[in-house]
């Protein structure tokens, strides 16, 4: 009987991986050894799970093997309660939000046709514990409810579910630096081991640099193997994230996918029409599409314009007239800073499509000079945030419509064409390393 232990984890140290066996079966004890039992004991709460999840059943078996008629118990490990488990939840020195904000529910979320999908996704997280789909992958341009629909996420699980809930942003990342502690299985089970569902915003964000991405992995596989629900949102889709280990790229698209697409006229004319209901401001079908053609197509500036038509109507009483309403709105509100101008983005797509920068405005159709324009619109509106007039004023006064559809003939294309996905990343990579060192030599000067 005293041999049965040693026997047994020969056998195991022949069928597992050397590393498997040092990590999970050298760590366990022997408590009990009597009358047909074998007590092992788990040296931490996460081992104890671990091992009865993926290895228990093989090692009953192994026991077995020895002695037939052996009975294998696995005890956790003493004086390690639910309490001794952090309170606020952190990944190596960055902390998590177990808050969230009030405002941002489902109930509050303004829905339309463009984000009805996501936001079908975003509440099975919630309702269907045995969902087949995790990770949920949420993407879209910017300012357009993705981070809305995470805190409606939180607030709705903290209400309704047992289990805590957790929210990283990326962009926090910078602030705490790319290098963080590696943080062994043990660990994270210390401060991720209560979490039912972890929410990651701006996954393109994640450094390229330092050991965030090796950690981030270990993060995500560890949450998979446990069946913890996980929600991240970028405004890429995996695989164009430029500086995303392949990796990565490949977990995060184990899932679903849920697009939340930029809205079409009509789609921005409900999100106006619904930011102007809700204010219970005096508004006219009239502003509604003035903003929805002239406007920029994001929840978070929308909302902004209609606290601005709000402060005019509080002061002066009454909506001004159209023209009076455009030099309120675009004249007096803050100018975005762009991070490129249309013009280095014109320069670029003709450089890569090989055309003549002259002729990108014109009316020729030829093929390579259509594509390299139409690319040229979509970049602009990524990476600008202009509005579809102003870009259609910039490729030789075109309509918003024309560049709408420019917009969405590019982003089908990256869908369905690997090739040309990854030409339209390498014209934005080298576009934005551009402008970093443009930017860095100015400051410089």
């Amino acid at each position: 009987m005293d041999s049965l232990w040693p026997e047994a984890r020969r056998v195991l140290k022949q069928t597992l991986t050397a590393e498997q066996f040092q990590q999970w079966i050298e760590p366990l004890k022997v408590t009990t050894l009597q009358s047909g039992h074998l007590v092992l004991q788990a040296p931490s709460r996460f081992h104890y799970y671990w091992i009865e999840e993926h290895y228990l059943a093989l090692m009953q078996s192994s026991c077995r093997m020895i002695d037939s008629g052996v009975r294998l118990l696995l005890q956790k490990p003493d004086g390690q309660g639910k309490s001794s488990k952090t309170q606020r939840p952190f990944i190596g020195n960055v902390p998590l939000a177990t808050t969230f904000q009030t405002s941002q529910t489902f109930e509050n979320y303004v829905l339309a046709p463009f984000n009805r999908f996501a936001f079908a996704a975003a509440k099975d997280v919630c309702q269907d514990a045995n969902a087949a789909f995790n990770p949920l992958f949420i993407e879209g341009p910017p300012g357009l409810g993705k981070t809305h629909l995470l805190h409606a996420i939180g607030n709705d699980w903290q209400a309704n579910n047992d289990g805590s809930v957790a929210y990283l942003s990326c962009r926090n990342l910078l602030v705490f630096g790319p290098s963080i502690p590696p943080s062994p299985y043990e660990a994270l089970w210390q401060t991720l081991g209560d979490l039912k569902v972890l929410l990651v915003d701006d996954v393109h964000q994640v450094p390229p640099e330092g050991n965030f991405q090796q950690h981030f992995r270990e993060i995500f596989n560890w949450c998979y193997d446990v069946g913890t629900r996980m929600v991240f949102t970028a405004t890429r889709l995996p695989h164009q994230v430029p500086d995303l280990s392949l990796g990565l790229r490949s977990r995060l698209g184990w899932g679903l996918i849920a697009r939340i697409q930029e809205p079409d006229i009509d789609g921005c004319y409900q999100v106006i029409e619904t930011f102007l209901g809700a204010s219970k401001m005096p508004s006219s079908k009239e502003i509604c599409r003035y903003l929805a053609e002239h406007g920029p197509l994001n929840f978070h500036e929308i909302k902004d314009f209609v606290e601005k038509l709000q402060e005019i109507v509080e002061k002066e009483g009454s909506l001004p007239s159209l023209k009076e309403r455009s030099f309120a709105i675009h004249g007096n509100a803050t100018p975005r800073p762009e991070r490129l101008s249309m013009q280095a983005i014109q320069k670029e797509v003709c450089a890569a499509y090989g055309v003549s920068l002259e002729a990108l405005p014109g009316a020729t159709k030829a093929r390579p000079l259509v594509v390299a324009r139409q690319a040229g619109m979509y970049l602009s509106r990524k990476l600008t945030g202009s509005t579809y007039a102003a870009i259609g004023d910039s490729f030789g006064g075109r309509d918003h419509s024309t560049v709408i559809y420019a917009c969405r003939k590019v982003r089908a294309e990256i869908r369905r064409n690997r090739v040309f996905a990854e030409r339209i990343v390498e014209i934005e990579k080298k576009l934005l390393e551009d402008y970093k060192e443009e930017v860095i030599g100015k400051s410089k000067d």
